[in-house]
């Protein structure tokens, strides 16, 4: 991935025209670096930088490989742009920093950005034919997924690896689906269509939909819009087992549930008709959503539909952010929202950069680039 600072070096500046004598007695190519200064040079790079470091030569892009999983579990999320009319390039921005780049990619004519899991970007064909696909780029490894078209509607989607022998991966299809529940493996010509409303036969009218799912501990969980979690199993027949969890008083039938796994915790979050968040913890002890008043060190960030996740503020070296909150993107460019769970009044944040005819921005966290979450195939 060809990457581009959104600064520059001033190359117009007049050279001396003294010519120095340059000693090369001891001269050494920079492969041959000690492992302990590769390590003091990293401790000063971003996320982006990193991947730059790694392309340096092979000796360092070793050394970036054998410690890259390690080195973004540390890094802040970013976020991630692309243009409505994106051809050849994304753009990354911190909001810590404040640093921008530009990302090049392969082809884009003709493809819609959808949002983001386990660091791909999900592409759509915006023409839809019977060879339209559902297109997967990892931006930090370049690894690309292809699924063919859902056949329902759906708005959001999650990937999953497959506990096989073979490298093996699944796309589950959420929203905008009914009662209906999709998913594709990496090996299948076609999707799999659950109907869940077999599970919910005489339960309630109208028949409640799966909005969303999260990876946790090597199972599927999804979770309707009554606040019912359950586990997905992606044998030959697929069903999905309700757990017995006590309910909670939200507002009947709403779709702004989400589901995230984080800190060995499976998170509910919850947006209120009013603009405000709730987060809940499954106790899986008592089998009931207790309700968080506090993140300590952590901070949630949400994206658009997916692409949110939690983080420990404290490991950002030198990063003074606010933990103890939720980061919520905006819906314009560089723009997003802090909700504290003190009762505090939302804080609006906006940054000066500023990038024409820019599509909504996601949250890209970094450490999810390196690995996806591996699940049972039974």
């Amino acid at each position: 991935m060809a990457l581009q600072r959104g600064s520059y070096i001033n190359l117009t500046e007049p050279r001396s025209k003294k010519k120095r004598m340059v000693d090369n007695s001891d001269w050494r190519p920079w492969s041959d670096l000690p492992e302990a200064l590769l390590d003091l040079i990293t401790q000063s790079l971003g996320a982006i930088d990193y991947l730059m470091f790694g392309c340096v030569c092979k000796g360092w892009r070793l050394y970036a490989a054998a410690y890259k999983q390690e080195f973004m579990a540390s890094q802040p999320p970013l976020f991630i742009f692309l243009s409505r009319n994106a051809k050849r390039a994304c753009y990354f921005y911190s909001i810590f920093d404040h640093r921008f780049y530009k990302a090049k990619l392969p082809n884009l004519v003709g493809k819609s950005c959808t949002g983001v899991t386990c660091g791909y970007l999900v592409m759509k064909d915006k023409k839809k034919t019977e060879d339209s696909q559902i297109w997967l780029l990892n931006t930090f490894t370049r690894h690309e997924l292809h699924f063919p078209n859902p056949p329902n509607v759906c708005s959001h989607f999650i990937l999953a690896s497959l506990a096989t022998t073979l490298p093996a991966f699944v796309l589950i299809a959420f929203g905008g689906c009914g009662p209906y529940l999709q998913f594709c493996r990496s090996t299948d010509i076609s999707w799999t269509v659950y109907d869940s409303r077999e599970k919910f036969i005489g339960f309630r009218e109208p028949i409640p939909s799966i909005v969303d799912g999260v990876v946790f501990k090597g199972k599927i969980y999804v979770i309707t819009v009554y606040a019912e979690i359950g586990v997905l199993n992606l044998n030959s027949h697929p069903y999905v087992t309700l757990l017995e969890v006590k309910s909670i008083e939200l507002e009947i039938f709403t779709s702004r549930l989400r589901l995230l796994g984080s800190n060995e915790q499976l998170l509910m979050i919850y947006e209120t008709s009013f603009n405000e968040y709730e987060v809940y913890v499954l106790n899986f002890l008592k089998m009931e959503w207790v309700k968080m008043q506090n993140f300590g060190d952590q901070a949630l960030f949400l994206g658009h539909i997916k692409g949110s996740g939690c983080c420990n503020v404290t490991t950002w070296k030198g990063s003074r952010q606010p933990s103890n909150c939720i980061y919520v993107v905006g819906y314009q460019t560089c723009v997003y929202t802090l909700h504290f769970l003190d009762g505090r009044y939302p804080e609006l944040i906006i940054h000066s950069h500023r990038m024409p005819n820019v599509f909504l921005p996601f949250w890209y966290f970094p450490h999810l680039s390196c690995s996806v979450d591996s699940v049972s195939d039974d």
